[in-house]
């Protein structure tokens, strides 16, 4: 019993010993959190009467402008690396939709402008837009309090019907990437 005892001791030094390894604290100091965090922006759905003035003319355009607060918050400004823009639509109209999105200042001034998006008339369905700002390469867009909209018809020459039941639905995020060091 006394050899099994030894063996036992051995052994269990043998496996306690083996397994340790110095370790190396300082790897803490190059860890860099990479969040990533999805909000809403925007969402609206508009009808064909939305497009008529008071005296029943058709506008071919309408606008929206809403205030923001992505980046009153210093988290977001000192850590956000870059944001990607997405938008998902649907166009029932019997006439070509674009949509012009806008990042404005505290004065109304653009800072940032995306690419228009084109929606096909009739298009239920069609691929989400995404656009990536890279916000060392676009630093106006600090200055961002306000997000303009503006809805543009295709003129086909031929006037809406303002009774009719069809939409067009547009709604958008925005996915911010995050990299901070603990």
């Amino acid at each position: 019993m006394d050899s099994l005892k030894k063996v036992a001791v051995i052994l269990n030094l043998f496996i306690i010993t083996s397994c340790a390894e110095s370790l190396d604290f300082e790897q803490v100091n190059d860890f860099v959190l990479k969040p990533v965090f999805t909000s809403a922006l925007t969402y609206f759905t508009v009808q064909p009467f939305q497009f008529f003035d008071e005296t029943g003319v058709q506008q071919n355009s309408i606008e929206e402008t809403s205030e923001i607060d992505l980046f009153q918050d210093n988290t977001i400004v000192d850590n956000v690396v870059k944001m990607l823009f997405n938008a998902e639509f649907k166009n029932e109209f019997d006439r070509d939709v674009s949509i012009q999105v806008d990042f404005l200042n505290d004065q109304d001034l653009q800072v940032f402008s995306f690419t228009p998006i084109y929606v096909e008339s009739e298009d239920l369905s069609p691929e989400p837009y995404e656009d990536e700002i890279i916000l060392a390469d676009n630093p106006d867009i600090y200055n961002a309090v306000k997000i303009r909209i503006r809805a543009s018809l295709e003129n086909t020459g031929t006037q809406m019907n303002p009774f009719d039941n069809t939409e067009f639905e547009f709604k958008s995020s925005i996915t911010f990437f995050i990299e901070s060091e603990l």
